[in-house]
């Protein structure tokens, strides 16, 4: 320096001023070091707080996914709650309109029948033999009821174990069912006691 032939200048007092000295940067304080790290970190949880809540709030609203029920078929012929023989009004087996009645299978189609008619009109116990035919009956006669029933209405008796073919007939001639009884028969087991014209 004692051969420093140029006048002195701003640039030579640079011991008076604050600057950073050859090209080494100044100390970084540990806050700036970490902020950025924590700053990932917090965006990352809230992201999966705000993930996690919107999850939850959908299955809230549609509620839990449940398998469908499954669809059992019922078995063709027969109602859904005991299995029995279901039967609609005007096939056989339809008591009285309000009541179901498994008879069909227990019906003698060769048992013997009268009709007899009694203060019917004229010719009705034939109608009441014909149409027993065509449901199957083979074994039926037409007749006039000798004297007088004392019936109101026509009804069928029947005798022995004959009841459900008794119903079966009642139900071919238009015949309520609770006009069917047992009762005592002469040359037949069940007779048709014909009280005006049959519901045919």
């Amino acid at each position: 320096m004692a051969n420093y032939q140029f006048p002195r200048d701003e640039f030579d007092d640079y011991e008076a001023r604050p600057t950073p000295v050859g090209v080494h940067r100044a100390p970084r304080s540990r806050w700036s070091r970490l902020w950025p790290f924590l700053l990932v970190a917090a965006l990352a949880g809230s992201i999966g707080v705000v993930g996690i809540w919107s999850l939850t709030r959908a299955q809230d609203i549609t509620g839990p996914q449940e398998a469908p029920p499954a669809i059992i078929e019922p078995t063709p012929g027969t109602d859904d709650d005991n299995g029995e023989d279901a039967y609609e009004p005007g096939d056989p087996g339809y008591e009285n309109g309000d009541e179901y009645q498994q008879v069909e299978a227990n019906v003698n189609y060769e048992v013997s029948i009268r009709v007899l008619n009694d203060t019917g009109p004229a010719g009705e116990a034939g109608r009441g033999r014909d149409r027993l035919t065509e449901h199957g009956f083979t074994n039926v006669v037409a007749d006039n009821f000798p004297g007088d029933s004392g019936l109101t209405a026509s009804t069928v008796w029947y005798t022995g174990d004959n009841h459900d073919s008794a119903l079966a007939v009642a139900e071919a001639l238009g015949i309520p069912a609770d006009r069917v009884t047992e009762h005592a028969v002469t040359g037949a087991e069940i007779a048709v006691i014909v009280r005006g014209s049959l519901g045919l």
